[in-house]
């Protein structure tokens, strides 16, 4: 049986100039597409890099600042911190939490470096500090605030005074006569404000007229004060 074969394809002219013509469009889209992607991919890689290495670097030092202690290098970043936490909290009273919070931080950093000499008078004067801060935001609060906001900021002083008190109880023998100063200066005002409290509140309770503040208004100041009558004696009559 013989086999028949079939002619050659061949492509017309016109057919074979309009498929060049179209391929070549399409390459010129393909390679301006990719420069475009090298352009970009090459200004794009370097900054990821550099973003990249940069939030390394600031994960590492935040980490390595939140388990600082007074007098490290990485300290100063974990007080700058702190400041932008405080300047970013808007209400007084959450504001005396916060500070309180920092005063707390410093205690516990002072019981960690009580026994060592060269740190721990730094971290007591940093714990002092952070006492008088936290109690003078107490006091403005109490002075401006409304009753019921004074109150509240009161009872976090109150409740700081005694956290504190039962952790230097426990650091008294390991601190030095240097740290025991600063220590025992920050007690004594805590406890001074805390005792200046509870005169006002008493007085206040006697004499609810009074300002929190006037400890020497007397109970009896608003009573008139009325002179005894003078007696005018009779005439005396004559007898016959």
């Amino acid at each position: 049986m013989s086999q028949r074969r079939l002619p050659e394809p061949h492509l017309r002219d016109e057919f074979r100039r309009e498929l060049r013509a179209r391929l070549m469009r399409e390459a010129a889209v393909t390679l301006t597409g990719k420069r475009r992607d090298n352009a970009w991919t090459a200004w794009l890689r370097p900054a990821l890099a550099v973003g990249l290495a940069a939030l390394v670097l600031i994960a590492g030092a935040t980490s390595a600042a939140a388990g600082s202690v007074p007098g490290d290098p990485a300290f100063g970043l974990k007080r700058a911190i702190e400041e932008v936490r405080v300047a970013l909290t808007f209400d007084d009273v959450e504001r005396v939490r916060v500070l309180a919070d920092i005063a707390d931080q410093r205690l516990s950093e002072l019981a960690q470096v009580a026994s060592r000499d060269d740190k721990a008078p730094t971290a007591s004067a940093e714990y002092a500090e952070a006492v008088t801060r936290f109690r003078e935001a107490v006091d403005t609060l109490q002075q401006a605030a409304p009753e019921d906001k004074s109150a509240l900021a009161q009872d976090v002083a109150d409740a700081a005074r005694e956290k504190h008190e039962i952790v230097l109880e426990q650091l008294k023998d390991r601190l030095s006569e240097k740290a025991k100063d600063s220590v025992d200066r920050a007690l004594e005002e805590e406890r001074k404000d805390t005792t200046q409290n509870t005169k006002d509140k008493q007085d206040n309770a006697g004499n609810p007229g009074a300002s929190p503040k006037n400890n020497n208004a007397s109970p009896r100041g608003n009573e008139r004060t009325t002179s005894p009558r003078t007696a005018t004696p009779r005439p005396t009559e004559k007898r016959p």
